[in-house]
């Protein structure tokens, strides 16, 4: 033993200085252009250093977050501070509308569905282990008793060796029998765990799809009533829109119209009066000094009226020699100008007319007969 201790502490003391070795050979040596740090360079050196830590501490400093949430303006802060409480708030009415619901209950099947999920694939694990762990025991039982029974076949040539052999062996098939039982027995538990997970599971799925078709249609109704609802307000403020006020607003805006009528005729016809007054001032100032000229103006119409004379055979020989008259008289019945008629007028032009074609056919076709 002494000296087994002996030869494991050179074979580590070797190892160590062997490892030594090697570390100092994989530093590289110094150049010998570089030149070593004099004595005098220490003060200078730690200084530096120590200022250069010291600026590190600052710049570090002014990046905390508490720093930068200093420099932040109040509109900021405040801004952050809604945005966390709309959230929070926004949660909170997401959580109360399905407790209202009735989603919260739905929400924790569905975790309790999540968790049977990780059960049950603990539980395959488990069945897999405990399968290969009894396929292992029987295969070592298998192997155990195969070589028992090439023993227990030689019986008679037995070698003390073979005895201690052949006891061992019983000893190791009964061992590897309760190991056997064992895992069968795990194995089954594990089946049986397996199988009540995956019954607990599939009835956890049917429960969820149930719930969730019963709230499903629980908020289509609400929804159709909500629809029908909003139908309703609709036809409420379109009734009372166009009865009660579209009528007022008609009212109220004949009513300013009206008014604002009355204002302006109001202000014409105070600029009519006034217009009144200075032609009627102008007309007394024009009327006393020219009497002769009223006379004048009171002659001129009964001049105009004097031409309406019956025609006369001058008159007609007139009218018969001037082409300028015809040509007038011929423009006007193609001319644009409307004439406003009675519909007995009408009638009776109609009638002429139909008349007078009539004779011009009937007097064209004696024409035409008597010249047969």
């Amino acid at each position: 033993m002494l000296s087994t201790r002996t030869a494991t502490g050179l074979r580590r003391g070797a190892r160590g200085t062997f490892s030594q070795s090697r570390s100092f050979s994989s530093h590289n040596p110094p150049k010998q252009s570089e030149p070593l740090p004099s004595p005098k360079d220490g003060p200078e050196t730690d200084h530096r250093d120590s200022a250069t830590s010291t600026d590190s501490h600052v710049s570090s400093a002014t990046e905390l977050p508490s720093v930068t949430d200093s420099r932040r303006s109040d509109l900021n802060q405040r801004f952050s501070q809604a945005m966390d409480n709309l959230q929070a708030r926004v949660l909170t009415a997401s959580q109360t509308l399905n407790d209202i619901t009735g989603y919260s209950s739905i929400e924790g099947i569905k975790r309790e569905n999540e968790r049977l999920e990780v059960q049950l694939a603990e539980a395959h694990v488990r069945v897999r282990n405990a399968r290969q762990a009894y396929k292992t025991s029987n295969t070592k039982r298998a192997t155990t008793q195969r070589e028992v029974t090439t023993l227990l076949a030689r019986k008679d040539t037995w070698s003390p060796v073979d005895l201690e052999r052949f006891t061992e062996l019983y000893r190791i098939d009964h061992v590897l029998e309760g190991e056997v039982s064992s895992a069968h027995e795990a194995m089954t538990e594990a089946e049986a765990e397996e199988q009540s997970l995956s019954q607990r599971l599939s009835a956890g799925i049917l429960k969820r799809y149930h719930e969730e078709q019963i709230w499903s249609d629980r908020i289509r109704r609400a929804s159709t009533w909500g629809t029908w609802g909003l139908m309703g307000m609709n036809f409420i403020l379109f009734v009372v829109l166009q009865f009660f006020a579209e009528p007022w607003r008609r009212r109220r805006l004949v009513k300013g119209v009206v008014e604002e009528e009355k204002h302006v005729l109001e202000a014409v016809r105070g600029e009519l009066e006034a217009v009144k007054l200075s032609l009627a001032k102008k007309e007394e100032a024009i009327a006393a000094p020219a009497p002769r000229v009223q006379e004048s103006l009171a002659v001129a119409p009964v001049e105009q009226e004097s031409p309406t004379t019956p025609w006369t055979e001058g008159t007609w020989r007139d009218l018969m020699m001037s082409p300028a008259r015809w040509q007038a008289v011929a423009a006007d019945l193609v001319s644009e100008r409307r004439a406003g008629l009675r519909m007995k007028d009408a009638s009776a032009l109609a009638l002429q007319g139909a008349v007078a074609g009539a004779a011009v056919a009937g007097s064209v076709v004696m024409l035409l007969v008597k010249r047969t």
